[in-house]
């Protein structure tokens, strides 16, 4: 019989995790395990939510109508039990909490929470929720060691039930997307200048001052230095904010964009400055285009690496060691790319897209083989 699957996101914009589960839902598009219900807490649906809807599958929008909603609540609970689901796999600690209550009381659905990051968010009641929803489940997914470390000390969740399964790249859709010489052209940006690439939103624990920081003080030594940084909350109108004394044509703010793979293969380094990380598909979106990473020391990101001339790995709060060792990669590009090319293989392997697929279906058969039979 058919499992009965249902994947609940508290959002679907612009973010890694909802990339991930739009790869995710988008490889088991016609399979056996294709979820029957998509339900999204949140009326932010671009880019991801529309794909979804072409492909066929039931997108359920359940927005937010106050800090704890106890219609969506009962919405989301009724919409597992029209569907007969079997099994919800939850995205992000905010939808894994709501899809826990909304399956409780009870063994079915059984619930697969995940955390993606490394932070639970503010709020006593809410920790206290993920707290019990994490001893009762029978599983909880991570995608990182660092969110494992972090389930175990901050949330509580027991060692033995904490499932890790990385991000997952399909690189040659990745690489045949890319279009660096265009993006240059687009940007006015000479072939031979050497250009330092930021991707991801204006947020606290992503740190965007610190990346500016990083490329004020290593033009000092590189002027003909150029930078790009992409993501919500980075377009114009951040500069007065962020670097007003930074000439757009050395740093160019485009905000959102759909070309990221473009950005980072136009790039000769990619900077990530974040003060937490789990699996940063940014990270492995770069390397897999041949572009090495100069990164804080967070989450799963050494690992992630490699080799030193992949990239490299500093503390995260000393400007300086990112400078020099943007410096470094700059100084030789071509080594520094050829240093990223021999590691295609292990990232293929570790962090393709099937290898993502492919463990989360087998803690999703796992689980299903432990629900009770569904009465047909």
């Amino acid at each position: 019989m058919t499992p009965r699957v249902a994947v609940v996101v508290s959002q679907l914009g612009f973010g890694g995790a909802e990339r991930q589960t739009a790869a995710l839902l988008a490889a088991l598009k016609g399979r056996p395990f294709e979820p029957r219900l998509v339900a999204c807490l949140s009326s932010d649906l671009e880019p991801y939510g529309p794909p979804l809807v072409e492909q066929g599958y039931r997108l359920e929008v359940l927005p937010r109508g106050g800090s704890f909603d106890l219609a969506r609540l009962a919405r989301l609970r009724r919409l597992l039990h029209e569907e007969r689901i079997e099994l919800v796999h939850a995205v992000h600690l905010l939808a894994s909490g709501y899809a826990w209550l909304a399956a409780w009381p009870g063994r079915s659905p059984v619930v697969l929470p995940t955390v993606r990051g490394a932070e639970a968010g503010p709020g006593a009641l809410r920790r206290l929720v993920y707290r019990r929803m994490l001893r009762s489940c029978p599983r909880a997914l991570v995608n990182s060691s660092r969110g494992a470390r972090f389930m175990q000390e901050v949330l509580g969740a027991p060692a033995g039930r904490i499932a890790v399964v990385p991000n997952g790249v399909d690189f040659a859709a990745l690489a045949a997307s890319a279009q660096p010489a265009a993006l240059r052209r687009e940007l006015g940006i000479p072939p031979e200048a050497p250009l330092v690439a930021y991707v991801g939103k204006d947020s606290r624990v992503k740190n965007v001052p610190r990346a500016v920081e990083v490329v004020r003080r290593t033009l000092g030594a590189l002027p003909e230095l150029r930078a790009v940084f992409a993501g919500g909350g980075l377009d114009e109108e951040a500069r007065g904010r962020l670097a007003p004394d930074l000439a757009p044509d050395r740093l160019r703010l485009l905000g959102p964009r759909r070309d990221v793979p473009s950005i980072l293969a136009a790039a000769d380094a990619l900077l990530l400055t974040s003060d937490s990380e789990g699996c940063p598909n940014v990270v492995i979106e770069a390397l897999g285009l041949g572009t090495p990473v100069v990164s804080a020391d967070v989450g799963d990101v050494a690992a992630i690496v490699g080799t030193a001339g992949a990239g490299a790995v500093v503390p995260r709060g000393e400007i300086d060691a990112y400078a020099a060792a943007l410096g470094r990669l700059l100084a030789d590009r071509a080594a520094a790319r050829e240093a990223v090319r021999r590691e295609l293989p292990r990232l293929e392997a570790g962090y393709g897209l099937a290898a993502m697929v492919e463990g989360t279906l087998a803690i999703w058969r796992e689980l299903l083989a432990r629900a009770p039979a569904r009465t047909p």
